[in-house]
């Protein structure tokens, strides 16, 4: 049986979808032409409402070749359908549940938003009212719900009497909104008209030197496809003449030329130079993959010269504060500098990415992550942008990686005087319990005074022998379990002896702290509330100016500071910081910071001048977040003192 729940999907994205099939087995099984009315008191909506849904029926009929809504005055409306096309529709339903009021409040809201972002015209509150089974009262509040969280978009909600509610704002916030909300869900647009515009992409690529990632493919149809929409809404972006200069003098407009002359012939639609200019700027957003071998140090003479030197000082700060020399990974260095290109369009273009691994690179990286988050001062400094937390989530990846290619296994040389087949027993054993120690030889005891050439860290023997250049762990035959924790606990001082002192807390860190801007079980419900509560008293005691929690503020409306494991890391611009401090709160409950819960919050205040101080702390708290320990401990410890004293180790 074909999936018809699939075939259907289009219609069935919502409750108010899920009415159209009521409509059309409500015609379908009428012996004769029903009226509006009769429609009406079926499914308790407006005549308007059900003016509406006939209108988008009988395109989505139409475009899908099933027929179409005729509608006759003072005799009714029916569907003109053949009956194998019929068959299929009523086979259809069967696989359909009948609509019920499924909205928790929350998705109820939701709802509410997609309806005023797909609708052209107001909506009144007495249609949602009707199409979602509640009261007026409650649409009212749910509106006033909206209104507040799309603030953030620098969005509102207009409402007048006998007109209805719609929002209003720029078309470049509103077009944030859109992708925003629809990320996930891409039935907003047909099929055909997303198919179309893929295979358009895929032939502009063909024109560069350069393929979109899957991600940024997805996300310049999308683009495209609303700006498709909003103009045949006569809904143009609005750009200004000195950017619209600016952008057309990139090569990447000339595709974007080509783009919109095929768009215009496909959707019979005249899009003008503005919408030109939007697409541009996402292609130039976009991030790419090259045809390039990473380790190839010839792609850094063609990339932009500002962005290799940005991306050289974020691999400088970053390795500074994880205690790792990161300097000659040229694979980092080339891809780091490939994905900020793209990085640093965005900013300039305000355009906004999505990171589908952020919640996991939270969760499993947070050090990582953390350390990245410094980098933002970079991007400040140079620029003059707050980089939000998806992006820094891309920049630890590559650090992530690069990390993992340092990793280097333990070097062994095998000495064993009973034999080829107690040596091999040996190695394999060894190998398999083993994994980060790789044999370089095999050797007897005779061939040791030879061992100076090879390269190693450890002499494994199964018998008596003292060679005073590396350490020589002596082992049985036979490798008993006793044998291997032996060698384990040789590899963990090698790879010790290899890094930096990782002990877990320097008494540099309480420079940073004060006790008399720790806060420990503090009893607050919202985000807004802790930094206000913190910039307070750091205001108070002298280290910021009052911009500072502005800046704070503006900050974490572009970006959650939420970093993991229940810990946020809110900072402002460092040219409001008198002297720098880290001011601490640590809360009674969590709360919600963006999508994250969080009862740990560091508000950190730094100088261009305080560079070092600003590494040192991060090398010390990356160290923190790595330790459910150290953070446990903090969260029960009942004083301000005793926080700090655990903090500075004074």
């Amino acid at each position: 049986m074909p999936d018809y729940t699939d075939m259907w999907g289009v219609m069935m994205d919502s409750i108010f979808k899920e009415r159209w099939v009521e409509i059309i087995k409500i015609l379908l099984n009428s012996t004769r032409p029903m009226t509006i009315r009769e429609m009406e008191i079926k499914l308790k909506v407006s005549n308007r409402t059900i003016r509406n849904d006939l209108d988008e029926i009988n395109i989505y009929l139409k475009e899908n070749k099933y027929g179409s809504i005729v509608r006759k005055p003072r005799v009714g409306i029916w569907i003109e359908i053949d009956d194998d096309r019929e068959n299929e529709l009523r086979k259809m339903f069967n696989e359909i549940n009948r609509y019920v009021e499924p909205f928790s409040p929350k998705e109820r809201q939701l709802y509410i938003l997609k309806e005023l972002l797909k609708c052209q015209n107001p909506i009144t509150m007495e249609e949602l009212s009707e199409e979602l089974y509640v009261s007026r009262i409650t649409i009212f509040k749910d509106i006033n719900k909206i209104e507040e969280d799309i603030k953030r978009y620098n969005l509102s909600i207009l409402r007048k009497q006998n007109y209805g509610v719609e929002i209003i704002g720029s078309e470049s916030d509103f077009r944030k909104l859109v992708t925003e909300v629809f990320k996930e869900d891409r039935d907003v647009f047909s099929q055909n008209s997303l198919n179309f515009i893929r295979e358009l992409l895929l032939e502009s690529e063909r024109q560069m030197d350069f393929f979109f990632t899957d991600e940024s493919m997805s996300s310049l149809i999308f683009h495209i496809a609303i700006s498709v929409e909003r103009v045949r809404q006569n809904k143009s972006i609005k750009l200004d003449c000195e950017k619209k200069d600016e952008l057309k003098s990139h090569r990447e407009y000339s595709i974007a030329k080509y783009i919109v002359e095929k768009l215009e012939t496909e959707f019979a639609a005249c899009i003008p130079e503005n919408e030109i200019c939007y697409i541009t700027m996402h292609i130039l957003g976009s991030k790419i993959q090259r045809d390039y071998r990473y380790d190839d140090e010839r792609l850094l003479s063609i990339l932009d010269k500002d962005v290799v030197k940005l991306s050289m000082e974020i691999i400088e700060l970053i390795g500074n504060i994880l205690s790792v020399d990161l300097s000659n990974d040229k694979a980092l260095l080339i891809g780091l500098a490939l994905h900020l290109e793209p990085t640093v369009n965005r900013f300039k273009y305000d355009l906004v990415i999505k990171n589908p691994l952020l919640p996991e690179i939270k969760k499993n990286y947070p050090s990582i992550f953390g350390a990245s988050w410094a980098s933002s001062v970079l991007f400040e400094k140079y620029y003059g942008y707050k980089v939000n937390e998806d992006e820094i989530g891309y920049i630890a990846i590559h650090i992530g990686a690069a990390l993992e290619r340092q990793k280097i296994n333990t070097k062994a040389i095998i000495v064993c005087s009973s034999g080829v087949g107690t040596s091999q027993l040996v190695s394999v054993r060894l190998g398999k319990a083993i994994p980060n120690l790789d044999i370089v030889d095999v050797i007897s005891l005779h061939e040791v005074e030879n061992i100076e050439n090879k390269n190693f860290d450890i002499v494994i023997s199964t018998v008596p022998f003292e060679y005073s250049l590396k350490p020589v762990v002596q082992i049985s035959p036979f490798v008993e379990e006793k044998d291997i924790e032996k060698i384990k606990k040789w590899i963990k001082n090698i790879e010790g002896i290899r890094k930096p002192d990782k002990k877990i807390l320097d008494d540099t860190l309480g420079i940073f702290f004060s006790p008399s801007l720790i806060f420990p079980k503090l009893n607050l419900k919202t985000r807004e509330e802790v930094i206000n509560v913190l910039g307070d008293y750091m205001l108070k005691y002298g280290y910021i100016e009052p911009a500072f929690l502005e800046e704070v503020f503006e900050r974490e409306k572009i970006t959650s500071t939420a970093i993991g494991k229940g810990v946020a890391i809110p900072h402002g611009n460092q040219k409001y910081v008198k002297r720098p401090v880290i001011a601490l709160a640590i809360l009674e409950k969590p709360v919600q910071w963006g999508e994250n819960d969080v009862d740990l919050v560091f508000m950190l205040a730094f100088k261009e001048d305080s560079k070092l101080n600003m590494q040192n702390f991060f090398s010390e708290f990356y160290k923190i977040l790595d330790d459910e320990k150290i953070l446990n401990d903090i969260r029960i410890l009942n004083s301000s003192e005793e926080i700090y004293r655990y903090l500075s180790r004074r």
